[in-house]
């Protein structure tokens, strides 16, 4: 699994990177529907932040020893 988590992490970020900046954002960027009563677009981030929380929490337990 250690060997797998760079790549994976390394994958998750570019794309993350990709859909939050200019070209990948204009599919999203609306305000409705709205998601826990915040406008789409500011959950579409906050959703790949905490998919990233995740994704190196996982890699950090793949390197904690």
């Amino acid at each position: 699994m250690k060997r797998a988590m760079i790549p994976i992490t390394f994958a998750y970020l570019l794309v993350m990177a990709a859909v939050l900046t200019f070209p990948g954002l204009t599919r999203f960027n609306t305000i409705e529907p709205r998601v826990f009563g915040i406008p789409f677009v500011f959950a579409w981030y906050v959703m790949w932040i905490l998919g990233a929380l995740v994704v190196l929490l996982l890699l950090y337990k793949a390197y904690d020893e």
